[in-house]
């Protein structure tokens, strides 16, 4: 006759044998994976102690980096058109001048965040390949969505 654990696991409940638990809202100790051997886990254990990380998380760290650089670049550039936009509006006469010289700023805004995706996407790719689990992997980043991003949040004058 099979065994029903889950009807098991509930008779249990309903006594009450799940209530008092050693280490109730205490955090789960999940330091060591059990499939590891033993030297691969002195090994671990060693390199965490002297501060070192495995080169999959050093890179999710930098792709955190990355995508905050690009964020900032197109921030930057939004508080400078709405600068030279109220500038514009005192000055209506220095309004071609000023375009001129926002449209520079801007595309070379524009080729340092193109730059920049594609350098994330590289490493995004590269901690794709290094992640142990796959639940944890990065999708790419579309560039060419990204780029219609930036042009609409940050128009020309």
């Amino acid at each position: 006759m099979p065994i029903d654990v889950n009807k098991q696991i509930e008779e249990a409940m309903e006594r009450g044998e799940f209530t008092n638990l050693p280490g109730k809202g205490k955090p789960l100790k999940l330091d060591t994976n059990p499939y590891l051997t033993p030297q691969t886990r002195m090994v671990n254990r060693l390199l965490k102690e002297n501060g070192f990380a495995p080169r999959w998380v050093e890179l999710e760290k930098e792709i955190k980096e990355k995508k905050a650089q690009l964020e900032r670049i197109l921030i930057n550039l939004k508080a400078r058109r709405e600068r030279l936009s109220s500038i514009v509006q005192q000055y209506p006469h220095r309004r071609e001048v000023i375009s001129q010289t926002f449209e520079q700023e801007r595309a070379r805004a524009m080729a340092q965040y193109s730059e920049k995706l594609e350098n994330l996407n590289r490493k995004i790719q590269r901690v794709n390949l290094l992640m142990p689990t796959r639940n944890r992997q990065y999708a790419l980043i579309n560039q060419a969505q990204a780029l219609a991003h930036f042009q609409e949040a940050c128009p020309s004058l």
